[in-house]
């Protein structure tokens, strides 16, 4: 028989509080018995919290019984008055370049004779100031008819945009010309220049502007409408359609919904 001390420890199982006392020192023991009842609720609420959190979402996105419709009757309201608004706004419209039509074509004839579109040369002698200054004003008085505050359709909008750029760049035409008048010998031929070039792309593009007003005012039911500004054959501006003046009018109702 052994009489080692050691030898009556072989065999036997450390109990747990020989493992606890054995444990590293530093590191930290953790115990589970001592979890109060309010750990356990707080954690049970938050997996319930957690569950209605994601049942809210799986029902909102998921398409359920209770997912909300568009009513088709009120969306045919709206449109219907959205294209009666659309029907007013080329009306008005066509109104109001008609009346700066009328504004702008004695004004630009009156320029176009001292400064040809052909290219043909100037005039020697200028008007007098207070005579150009009408002219400007007249192209500035005719500009606003353009300042409208109601925005309306990307169609709409482009004409409204085409038609009040091509008068600002006439309104520049007239002020180089101005400028030209009262230059020297040196500035003078490049100023009439310019005043030429700027009166060209304004009349061209007033009729880009003119031709879109023509597409919108038959769209909308008002028929074709032909205002273009005087422009020489070879100036590279559109021309007007074969149509009549008021060709296509039906008044049956509002236009598609082409640019929806």
């Amino acid at each position: 028989m052994s009489t080692d001390p050691s030898s009556s420890q072989q065999g036997k199982t450390p109990s747990s509080e020989d493992a606890e006392n054995a444990a590293p020192e530093g590191t930290e023991r953790v115990r589970t018995s001592n979890a109060s009842p309010t750990t356990w609720w707080l954690t049970g609420g938050s997996v319930l919290l957690v569950g209605a959190v994601v049942a809210s979402v799986v029902l909102f996105f998921g398409g359920g019984d209770d997912q909300v419709t568009p009513d088709p009757a009120r969306v045919a309201e709206l449109e219907a008055s959205a294209d009666a608004r659309h029907v007013d706004q080329v009306a008005s419209l066509v109104g109001h370049t008609r009346a700066a039509h009328e504004e702008l074509v004695p004004a630009l004839e009156s320029l176009n004779g001292v400064l040809p579109a052909d290219g043909s040369a100037p005039a020697e002698e200028f008007p007098s100031s207070e005579e150009i200054d009408g002219w400007l004003g007249t192209v500035r008085d005719a500009g606003a008819h353009f300042e409208l505050s109601e925005s309306g359709r990307t169609d709409f909008n482009v004409t409204v945009a085409g038609l009040d750029g091509s008068v600002d760049l006439l309104g520049s035409a007239v002020s180089a010309y101005h400028a030209a008048s009262q230059a020297d010998d040196d500035q003078r031929t490049d100023l009439l220049d310019l005043a030429a070039d700027l009166r060209d792309q304004a009349v061209t593009a007033w009729s880009v502007a003119a031709t879109q007003l023509d597409m919108v005012s038959v769209d909308a039911g008002h028929g074709h409408i032909h205002l273009y500004l005087p422009a020489d054959p070879a100036s590279g501006a559109l021309q007007p359609d074969e149509a009549e003046e008021g060709e296509g009018a039906t008044g049956d109702g509002p236009p598609a919904h082409d640019d929806h």
